[in-house]
């Protein structure tokens, strides 16, 4: 299982969870998962939103074309996997606040 993989996984467990109307070690009797395991997922997911919300940025690998050459567009590839081709000049606030909202839990 994919780092990405495994963070859709827990995501979802620990929506569940709290969807369930269960408590955490009900839950995870009826689904099969230690109650550990969940309550490091739950914690490490706050810990992420709260550092995105902060502003603090995660490092990306970065591809650079050859020297010379003439770039008609750019690819942002976003953390949950999809990826925004932009190909005219844009804002870097602009472009910041739309990478941030669509990396939030809601987007």
């Amino acid at each position: 299982m994919t780092r990405q993989e495994k963070v859709a996984y827990w995501t979802r467990q620990v929506k569940d969870q709290a969807d369930s109307g269960l408590s955490v070690r009900q839950y995870c009797a009826q689904v099969g998962i230690p109650v550990g395991t969940l309550q490091y997922w739950r914690g490490r997911l706050r810990a992420t939103r709260s550092s995105r919300q902060q502003g603090m940025a995660d490092f990306l690998p970065v591809r650079l074309a050859p020297a010379g050459s003439i770039a008609n567009s750019v690819e942002i590839r976003l953390l949950s996997g999809r990826s925004l081709k932009l190909t005219a000049p844009m804002d870097a606030d602009w472009l910041r606040t739309l990478v941030q909202v669509l990396e939030s839990s809601c987007g």
